[in-house]
């Protein structure tokens, strides 16, 4: 190393520990293109530091994010930090943000090339704990990324097996999204049971819309039409965007077409009407039928359908249940749930958008009528009933 490199990388760490890192940057830069073979390992820890921070820790430009990560890989290597972890690693951290945003960017194939460059053997299994609050390892980070490009690419088979290894980490924080992508796998290879009893745990903790919907499938394919239709009819009932259903109304469509044909053509009408208004394609074999009904296939306020349709969807969904009746015993402080006293001595919480009363009754001893569905307590981790459909009395 001759004299003048020594000097300028001696003052680059100089002006870093005196938080210059601009200054310290270029300098790096300059050399690093000219002399990387006079570089320190402390030298390329730093250099590689004032990138992290600078260019990827906390920014949302995917190619800057990974400009900047294929210079840190130059320099570094990746740490093995499965025993210990005392020291984070830059090329570690630099190649898990840029596997995060490539995710956001919908650039999947990208994903599984930049997965390539961690050794998952030498990334840390240990979560870290923040004011009571544990975060993913650097290990679930790399499994939860590269499943989910893998599952959007339908590497099923790869899919399937890396979330079972996931699975099987010590110190897993999160499963749901694992098990998620495992029942979303296991339904591709025809394993229905499989796929059930994953939807089923996930949905005690998450009970939205979408896993009602996949578990209706599930049972679809399965071959249970009435399990399949009291998911399908949770699904749609469970409060979210009306064009994010549009499957759900024609799996609907086919279950009850034998029995309500009337109601059947309704959903399959409104499933029609949302794609005309959104210009989504619309399958030749729907726009028949609409067309031999005689329906308006101009029509595109499918709100209108959706609205004349949710009686039918709850006669559905209480058909085999009798109605509870009690009063409401208290209201929660924020006004957003409650709880009922039932006649049957028992107390049942609810959320305030399953009260379909007038709202000025929306208050504590109002005699209501309602029915039961499962719901999840996330305080005593515990699977209890909860008051749905509440209506005045």
């Amino acid at each position: 190393m001759d004299a003048v490199t020594k000097e300028k990388l001696k003052l680059a760490q100089r002006l870093k520990k005196e938080n210059r890192t601009d200054e310290a940057e270029d300098i790096y830069k300059q050399y690093w293109e000219t002399s990387q073979e006079d570089f320190s390992e402390f030298d390329k820890t730093t250099f590689s530091w004032i990138l992290y921070n600078k260019y990827i820790k906390n920014n949302e430009d995917v190619d800057e994010i990974v400009e900047n990560a294929e210079l840190i890989t130059e320099i570094k290597k990746q740490q093995d930090q499965s025993q210990d972890s005392k020291y984070p690693c830059p090329y570690t951290l630099a190649v898990l943000k840029v596997l995060e945003n490539l995710n956001k960017n919908n650039k999947f194939e990208e994903v599984v090339m930049w997965a390539e460059m961690l050794n998952p053997d030498y990334l840390s299994p240990k979560a870290s704990d923040f004011n009571g609050r544990k975060y993913p390892s650097n290990k679930e980070k790399y499994y939860s990324q590269l499943t989910k490009a893998l599952l959007k690419l339908d590497d099923i088979d790869r899919c399937y097996e890396l979330s079972k290894e996931a699975l099987e980490l010590d110190e897993l924080t999160e499963d749901i999204w694992f098990k998620w992508r495992l029942a979303k796998c296991a339904n591709e290879l025809g394993e229905y049971d499989e796929a059930i009893e994953y939807l089923k745990y996930i949905i005690t903790k998450k009970p939205d819309w979408y896993i009602k919907a996949e578990l209706a499938e599930s049972y679809y394919f399965k071959g249970d039409y009435d399990n399949s239709l009291s998911y399908a009819i949770d699904a749609v009932l469970t409060p979210a965007p009306s064009e994010s259903k549009v499957n759900v109304y024609s799996l609907i469509a086919d279950l009850v077409e034998d029995e309500y044909p009337e109601e059947a053509l309704q959903n399959r009408y409104l499933e029609y009407s949302i794609r005309l208004n959104k210009e989504w394609s619309i399958e030749d074999r729907l726009t028949e039928k609409i067309e031999e009904a005689g329906l308006d296939s101009e029509n595109t306020e499918y709100w209108k359908i959706e609205k004349n349709l949710k009686g039918f969807w709850n006669n559905l969904r209480y058909k085999d249940q009798q109605p509870q009746y009690g009063i409401i015993s208290r209201i929660l402080p924020h006004g957003k749930a409650g709880f009922i006293q039932a006649e049957d001595g028992n107390s049942y919480y609810f959320k305030k958008f399953q009260f379909k009363g007038n709202k000025d009754d929306f208050r504590e001893m109002t005699s209501v009528s309602f029915y039961l569905e499962e719901g999840y307590d996330k305080a005593k981790d515990e699977v209890k009933m909860n008051a749905v459909n509440i209506n005045t009395i």
